[in-house]
């Protein structure tokens, strides 16, 4: 019996998950149809991505949800704020409210939510391993992790109020990968790491690539729930540190949170992207359900993603930089049309050539 055709759709497709996703949904013959959105057009054109610049807020995205038959909906448009922002605020939490009443408004069964082991919070009083059903401690100065509680608190909610919306939470620890912009990598890219004094916290990494796996692993599957997911093993920051050899610093925890505070009314607010918390204590997520629930494994353990981060940092310095030096995407296109023109008349020349010989008699 055949498989029935899935039709998706991803929000955040201009930004870089949403980008690194789609590439994957459409070399997937299951996928027939895979809808776009997001407040920014995508910089390159996709090769089946059918997709509308608007917002969670439109009124229409409901209707468009029905009339697809979108059985799927990948929320990824999501932005890190290093400091109080109305925008952005907007756009994260009220966003992902709107998208759930599109969700119920448009009959999708089933949604799909990018969200971090952040929500956890960093304390004390934290056990070595912070299961899912860990209460959310994860206030900070840094709105970033305050919307994704406040995303998530919302999901819980509306899920108990609508049994009809399957809702799959993706809590991921620290992401990096070279090139991709999340608060550890700003955080690593310093030169010179401001750390607490006195404190050496495990740390849990995700790499980048794992990612995007673990989001089209969901989208494929119909595992519900909240799932911790996480490279395996950990690591000190000081550990961290000396492999990308960088020179911590260290401040007292109340010197470090004055600081946050400064630079958040600066033109610069996330020179502290890590918040003084996640310095000082650790936030370890139990990844069990990830690997017998979900059915996923990363690629990557989390000593393997620092090293492939810092080498690709450390190779980035030798590579030359692209300015005007560069060719023309068009006149590669041109390019590969002519060589398969001449591909094709020295094909005909040699069929002639053969088929004069075998009726001269040439042929041996």
């Amino acid at each position: 019996m055949p498989k029935p055709k899935r039709s998706v759709l991803v929000t955040g497709v201009a930004h870089h998950w949403g980008r690194s996703l789609v590439p994957l949904l459409e070399n997937d013959p299951d996928f027939t149809t895979i809808i776009g959105i997001d407040y920014r057009p995508p910089e390159k054109p996709f090769k089946r991505l059918e997709f509308f610049q608007i917002e969670p807020h439109h009124p229409l995205l409901a209707e468009l949800l029905k009339v697809s038959a979108v059985d799927t909906v990948c929320h990824l448009l999501f932005e890190d704020a290093y400091a109080p922002s109305e925008e952005i605020f907007d756009l994260n939490v009220m966003g992902a409210m709107d998208l759930l009443a599109a969700c119920g408004a448009g009959e999708t069964p089933r949604l799909v939510l990018m969200s971090s082991t952040k929500v956890y919070g960093a304390g004390a009083g934290n056990p070595n391993f912070l299961d899912e059903y860990a209460d959310f401690k994860g206030k900070s100065s840094h709105p970033y992790i305050n919307h994704r509680v406040e995303i998530e608190n919302i999901v819980d909610r509306f899920v108990r109020q609508n049994s009809n919306l399957e809702v799959a939470v993706l809590r991921f620890a620290n992401i990096l990968g070279f090139g991709v912009d999340t608060p550890l990598s700003r955080y690593l890219d310093l030169s010179v790491v401001p750390v607490a004094f006195g404190f050496d916290p495990m740390m849990q990494l995700t790499h980048a690539k794992d990612v995007t796996a673990c989001l089209y692993h969901a989208v494929k599957g119909d595992q519900v729930g909240a799932f911790n997911v996480a490279g395996e093993g950990y690591l000190p920051l000081s550990q961290i540190l000396r492999l990308g050899r960088r020179i911590p610093l260290p401040f007292g925890a109340p010197f470090l949170r004055l600081g946050t505070k400064v630079f958040q009314k600066t033109p610069i607010p996330d020179s502290l992207p890590i918040p003084t918390d996640f310095l000082k204590f650790g936030c370890v997520g139990d990844t069990a359900r990830m690997k017998n629930e979900l059915k996923f494994s990363p690629r990557y353990s989390t000593r393997e993603t620092v090293t492939d981060y810092f080498e690709n940092a450390r190779l980035a310095r030798y590579r030359p930089r692209k300015t005007r030096i560069e060719s023309d995407p068009k006149a590669t296109e041109e390019l590969q049309e002519y060589l398969k023109s001449k591909t094709r008349a020295s094909d005909y020349l040699s069929e002639l050539i053969e088929t004069f010989n075998k009726e001269g008699g040439h042929d041996q």
